[in-house]
């Protein structure tokens, strides 16, 4: 799991006694991202370390459903960097995007502009995969791993 912003008005320190608390039953294996991750591509590159540390097969990537575009694309491009590819499943945390987000008081509806602008602007800075990037990963995907994505036996 990895950590987040101190600047952020929700920030608790993220620790298995807290997780505990949220009501997560078994801690064996959990991973935690020791010190703050201020921002997506640090908890990326985390992300993408773990991954190839544990020798993962697949990975499932639990994000808020406003911010799950840009952190899935900052994880791709994270792993391409260390040359692994896998399965990356896309998990949205189920929040109701008419809930106001505590450190903004926004709905997840008024932050999706803000991260296709942030997704654009880390394009640029070759920060999240890439529109070709994408694609040839989703092919990818695709060709090896279809029952993952449609559900059949596999």
């Amino acid at each position: 799991m990895t950590n987040g912003n101190p600047a952020e008005e929700t920030y608790v320190e993220l620790t298995l006694d807290h997780l505990r608390g949220l009501g997560l039953r078994r801690c064996e294996g959990v991973r935690l991202q020791a010190g703050p991750a201020p921002h997506t591509g640090r908890q990326a590159a985390w992300i993408a370390e773990q991954t190839q540390g544990l020798g993962l097969a697949s990975l499932a990537l639990a994000v808020s459903p406003y911010h799950l575009p840009r952190a899935y694309l900052t994880v791709l491009k994270a792993l391409d960097r260390r040359n692994l590819r896998l399965p990356v499943i896309p998990v949205p945390v189920a929040v109701s995007p008419d809930t106001p987000v505590p450190e903004t008081g926004a709905t997840a509806y008024d932050l999706v502009p803000g991260e296709v602008k942030r997704i654009l602007t880390y394009v640029d800075e070759d920060q999240v995969a890439t529109l070709g990037e994408l694609q040839q990963y989703l092919r990818w995907l695709w060709s090896r791993h279809e029952s993952l994505l449609v559900g059949a036996p596999g």
